[in-house]
């Protein structure tokens, strides 16, 4: 879809191009009018001139004096002409020199316009007046050329578009600065909800124009109800995990009771369901006691909850010489829950410690995403058994204690970040490579 800002300036580009447009066709159509009617009205006048100088002597016959016109009339293809009709007499003024006008007689008080070709393809516009004087019919003419005009038509139209584009140019640039400014608070709401993204801020400012402003509100006020809900959520599944844990000790001080001291294989079947129970409350109430501690999208800081991972791995398996690589690439990020986080590289790198012989890989990077690939040198696991891993309580290996819930729980945990969880074996170790890639749009 077409962004805001490109549709306000195209649209407003629209609109000057056509709004000049419009003004330049009414200003050539006015000027053109304007130069007609004026250069009409004197060519009037000028037949009228001409009438003034017409003289006829006893015989009748028809003279102008050149004496009281313009000296326009005797100089050749000057570009102004007269002629005057009475019947078959016909006068030229000198100007004309051999050519002659395309006139029609005009009734008397009568007057007509024509556009006529004149001597050395001039362009002519002609006035012919009908009078009478001394009681003789005559048609007067009077022809300018309209050459010179109609350049400087021309020269003022050519002006104009040069003004008119320069101004154009100048008015998008001017409104695309506008625009860009008024425009602003949303590149700043824009940096605002990427920063929340990141859990740098815990709302949006709801400053800004009035238009956009009830947008904020919603969206701060769907934040403190995300958060709220989430924080009620977690309390109530905490205290339902509490109340479990308290009926499930009741359960096994009856597992443990002495009515079943003599039925062992009965209160083995009590107690292991139990204990698997018992693992999964705990994990809860961990994730309830962090809720509200975090904002949505807050940054992990990675290095660091790695390094204390591995410490506690370390610690843990204390009694194997184990050697723990981990590597973490300057651009990656996980914007989830942090407990998720700990939980989910909790589990593999238990995992990977209590099966390795004495070496763990972990990497971290950014890929559409996070990828974390954890891999050991131990046994490995068969190809038949490698998609059973994550099924809660499967084991590959009964040789080591274990609940079979690990990788289960990193599964679950996976599947909430819509991610994928896949397993093969190591090229480099020999042992299980688990890679986890969690998608870039469920981490913020």
């Amino acid at each position: 879809m077409r962004s805001i800002r490109s549709r306000l300036l195209i649209g407003l580009t629209l609109v000057l191009a056509l709004l000049l447009l419009g003004q330049w066709l009414w200003l050539t159509l006015t000027i053109d009018r304007l130069i007609e009617k004026q250069l009409i009205t004197r060519l009037q006048e000028e037949t009228e001139s001409v009438l003034a100088n017409i003289q006829f002597d006893p015989q009748g016959m028809m003279t102008v004096d050149p004496s009281g016109l313009g000296s326009s009339y005797q100089r050749v293809f000057s570009g102004l002409y007269y002629t005057v009709k009475q019947n078959d007499q016909q006068i030229y003024s000198r100007s004309l020199w051999d050519s002659e006008l395309a006139t029609e007689a005009v009734v008397s008080g009568q007057r007509k316009t024509d556009y006529l070709p004149g001597p050395q393809e001039q362009s002519l516009l002609a006035v012919s007046a009908g009078y009478q004087k001394q009681g003789r019919r005559l048609t007067v003419t009077v022809a300018e050329d309209i050459r010179p005009m109609q350049r400087e038509k021309q020269q003022l139209q050519w002006m104009f578009k040069l003004i008119s584009a320069v101004g154009l140019l100048l008015l998008i640039l001017l409104q695309a600065v506008i625009i860009n400014r008024a425009l602003d608070p949303l590149k700043q709401t824009r940096k605002q909800l990427i920063r929340l993204s990141r859990g740098e801020i815990s709302e949006i400012s709801e400053q800004g124009p009035a238009e956009i402003q009830p947008l904020l509100s919603e969206l701060n006020r769907l934040m403190t109800s995300m958060v709220a809900k989430t924080r009620r959520s977690r309390q109530a599944l905490g205290n339902l995990a509490h109340r479990l844990k308290t009926q499930l000790s009741l359960l096994n001080q009856v597992a443990e009771s002495d009515a079943l001291q003599e039925r062992p294989a009965v209160r083995d079947q009590i107690q292991q369901p139990a204990a698997d129970i018992r693992h999964i409350i705990d994990r809860e109430l961990k994730r309830a006691r962090v809720a509200g501690l975090t904002l949505p999208g807050k940054g992990v800081d990675l290095p660091a909850l790695v390094e204390q991972l591995v410490d506690t791995i370390k610690l843990i398996y204390r009694d194997k010489s184990m050697q723990v690589d981990w590597q973490i690439s300057q651009d990656a990020r996980f914007n989830g829950d942090r407990e998720d986080l700990l939980e989910l590289l909790g589990n593999l790198l238990d995992n990977a410690a209590k099966w390795c012989q004495s070496q763990i890989k972990l990497s971290i990077s950014q890929e559409q995403g996070l990828k974390l690939v954890v891999a050991d040198d131990g046994p490995g696991c068969d190809v038949q058994d490698l998609s059973s891993l994550s099924q809660r309580g499967f084991r590959a290996d009964e040789s080591l204690p274990g609940s079979g819930l690990g990788l289960a729980i990193v599964w679950d945990i996976v599947e909430s970040y819509s991610g994928k969880l896949e397993f093969e074996r190591d090229s480099v170790m020999g042992g299980l490579q688990v890679t986890v890639h969690l998608q870039a749009e469920s981490l913020t």
